[in-house]
This record gives structure tokens, sequence and C-alpha cells, in this order.
């Protein structure tokens, strides 16, 4: 080998060498820029009201991750075959045989492909989204997030629960739109219950125009009526309509504040109450009867 022909080598290699610094700083740029895309759809679609549930807000979040996912590895996919096609690699085959081998994976992987397709249809019908508390597959949780595989729950104790798409054969959403809250109320048979109706439907009024839970409540508050009647106590139930995710803090406000108004009002919460006969008292009872006779 000649000099002109080691330069000629080297100078081949070297294009081919900025060829792929070229590819690979593009697809990170790329990548940079898919991401930018999506934070910034996700700033415009941001409501400025804190105590607001937005809908479409959540919905971005949820498509965003997704968008972010699928198109990292697009890219990542045709910057491989792109490269192997610079340094000379025929990637005709590859791809033939990757849809072979695709073929051969598919059926092996039923499941895997249920998942994908149960993700795709639940984020086409917006069944649920990232911060929603929705119950499937036996557990109940918040969406912390969810991919078209997996769903991740994370439920009050802090556990974090990886359900497979296509596990969830039935979805309760408990944040979808609105949501409410229901509060049962027992009360001693002696009371009058049109004056504890009065009592609670002020409660629920006062409730409804408090500057804190106020604007997380949509209806105020009213009684349906009697519920049930128990072994020492009359059942009312109460229900309002609030913001997603805000049934839970005012149920708990709203029993909170009927406590303190019944213990103003001296209306009585009862409580079982027992009585226990004792045999040998009333046996020493009659015996000291028959003495004094």
């Amino acid at each position: 080998m000649n000099y002109q022909d080691f330069l000629f080598i080297i100078k081949d290699k070297a294009d081919e060498a900025l060829q792929i610094a070229v590819i690979l700083v593009g697809s990170a740029l790329l990548i940079r820029v898919v991401r930018s895309i999506a934070d910034r759809l996700l700033k415009f679609v941001q409501d400025d009201d804190p105590l607001t549930t937005n809908q479409r807000e959540q919905r971005a979040v949820t498509l965003a991750g997704i968008f972010k996912s699928v198109s990292k590895i697009v890219i990542v996919l045709v910057a491989g075959l792109t490269i192997l096609g610079t340094i000379g690699i025929n990637t005709a085959p590859l791809i033939a045989g990757a849809g072979v081998a695709g073929l051969a994976i598919s059926f092996g992987a039923q499941n895997l492909i249920r998942d994908f397709i149960s993700g795709f249809f639940i984020l086409l019908e917006n069944q649920y989204r990232v911060g929603d508390v929705i119950r499937a597959a036996g557990v109940s949780g918040q969406v912390e997030d969810m991919n078209l595989r997996i769903t991740v729950l994370r439920d009050l104790e802090g556990v974090a629960h990886f359900i497979p798409n296509g596990e969830i054969k039935v979805v309760s959403n408990l944040a979808k739109e609105w949501s409410r809250a229901v509060v049962n109320v027992g009360v001693a048979y002696k009371e009058d219950l049109d004056r504890v109706v009065s009592v609670l439907n002020r409660v629920g009024q006062e409730l409804s125009r408090d500057p804190v839970f106020g604007p997380g409540i949509l209806e105020p508050p009213q009684v349906l009526g009697v519920e049930n009647f128990g072994d020492s106590q009359i059942t009312l139930r109460i229900v309002t309509k609030t913001r997603p995710l805000k049934q839970w803090e005012t149920a708990r406000e709203l029993r909170k504040r009927i406590k303190a108004v019944f213990d103003q009002e001296g209306i009585e919460m009862p409580f079982p109450h027992r009585v226990v006969y004792s045999r040998a008292t009333s046996t020493q009872t009659s015996s000291a009867e028959t003495a004094k006779e």
C-alpha cells in the first residue's frame, strides 16, 4: 500500500466518521426538540387557577409522556439503521428479518401485544389520566404514570402497583369530571328529625360558603333523608357534588363541623350501650331477703 492509498482510506473513513457524528448529533438534537415541543404544549394548556382541576392538562401530561418515549424509540431506530447504511451494511435484509422475527415474536408475546392494544384504547377513549384516582385489577390508587404497556398506581400507603394494561378489565374512575362526597350521620331515636335536618342543611350551606372549602364544592350539601334504622340510631345521609379529588377532604370537614354543631345544639349522636346482669349479685340479694324474714 502506497502513501496515496493510505491517504484515500483515511479520507474515506473520515467522511464516514463525520457522517456518523452528524447523525448522532442530529438525533440528539431532534430528541431535545421533541421534548421541548411536548413541554411547551404542557405549559400552553396549564390552568392558572390551582383550585381548578384541568382535565385537558391531565390528559396532556399523559399524552406528552407517551409521545416523548415513542418518539425517542423511533429516532434511535432510524439513526441506528442510517449509521449501519453509512458504514456499508445493507439494511434491507435486516429490516426484512426484523419483520419476520417480529411476526414470530408476536405469536409468543400475545400478552405483551394485548397490553399495548389495551393501552392504546385506554388513551384513545380517555378512560383515565395521570393524576386520576382509579380502581382497577383489584387495586385502588392514584395514577402516577402510564404508557402503552403498564399503568402505575400509588395507593394511600405509598405502595406503587404496576398493572399491565391487558389485565385491566373494568376501571372505576373516582375523579372523572366531578366527584361526590357521601356522609352518613347517626342520631338518637328521641331527636326531632325535622330539627336535625334543618341543622344539617345549615352546616352544609356554611361549608359551601367557606373561603377554603367552598371553591371545591360544586353543589351545596343536601340531606337525602333517613337512610337506615339501626339498633340505637337513625342514620341520615348527606351528599354533595365536588370537584375531582375533593370529595374526601370535603367529607372530613363536613363530619368535623357536624360534630361541633351537634354538641352546641344538644343533639345526641348515640353509641352502643351494654347492660351486664350478675347472677351472683341476684343470688346474694335473694339470700339477704330470706334472712330478714
